[in-house]
């Protein structure tokens, strides 16, 4: 079964589109819902919709402006009854779970800030500045390295499930921007940092120490690209699970300015 027909979404006609009172998700915020509407998902919607929401036959649901924007009422009637002249059928599961998926699909599109992280922040801090080595490639606040990108607002501009893959399995998705270069000089020296500008001409690169060099491609004899991430790919066994979800949660917490309706 499809769950959301994306495409349909925007197509939907204009009285359709919050002229209704919302009505209110009773799982929202409940943690072990996400992970009962995850489990759901992954049995009746991944097929069209890939397992983690990536997209596939059916449109993709993660860094959806359509699914962040949409109200509880347009995704619950989507899912509960299919969109006509689509793929998307009328779902036989009953409303209780298709609220389940409602979280999870919402859950999916929400800064990392907007849900609950199971892990302590605290020690989740501790662990960034220390034993995980974070700090040695990204920064928050102005402390930390360059080589990453800055986390200092990691919490409202990523989803947890993308700080979550982002630890987990680097290489599945690298960010844009940071790809690792090793360049070896017609002099016998040796460059190696972030690949930032390239032309037929020229390439910088800027080192773990913040220089940016601008090499002449005359004078380089050699260069190789890092295929996968320069984040580290062993967190998984380097960290404990809580551990895993102290730095989450500590992460999640990053935000530059606190949203209006959290003051």
């Amino acid at each position: 079964m499809c769950v959301l027909a994306l495409a349909a979404f925007t197509l939907a006609p204009a009285q359709e589109e919050e002229k209704e009172k919302d009505i209110d998700n009773p799982h929202h915020g409940k943690q072990e819902m996400v992970e009962a509407g995850r489990k759901l998902y992954l049995n009746s919607c991944s097929a069209c919709h890939g397992p983690t929401g990536e997209g596939g036959r059916g449109p993709g649901l993660i860094k959806s402006g359509m699914i962040r924007g949409a109200s509880n009422r347009r995704l619950f009637t989507t899912i509960k009854d299919g969109v006509r002249g689509s793929d998307m059928p009328p779902s036989t599961l009953d409303d209780g779970k298709i609220w389940q998926i409602v979280t999870f699909v919402k859950y999916l599109n929400a800064p990392a800030y907007e849900t609950s992280a199971a892990g302590n922040a605290d020690a989740g801090e501790r662990l960034f500045f220390g034993k995980a080595g974070c700090v040695e490639c990204h920064s928050i606040r102005g402390r930390g390295g360059v080589l990453g990108p800055d986390l200092s607002g990691a919490g409202l501009t990523r989803t947890y499930a993308h700080l979550r893959e982002s630890l987990l399995n680097p290489d599945e998705r690298p960010t844009d921007g940071y790809q690792g270069v090793s360049i070896q000089l017609k002099s016998g020296r040796r460059v190696e940092g972030v690949a930032r500008n390239q032309t037929n001409y020229s390439l910088q690169v800027l080192d773990a120490k913040g220089g940016l060099h601008l090499l002449s491609s005359l004078d380089i004899e050699q260069v190789s690209f890092r295929k996968g991430s320069l984040m580290p790919g062993d967190y998984k066994t380097r960290l404990s699970k809580s551990e895993i979800d102290d730095l989450l949660a500590f992460l999640s917490r990053q935000v530059i300015r606190v949203p209006e309706k959290e003051k």
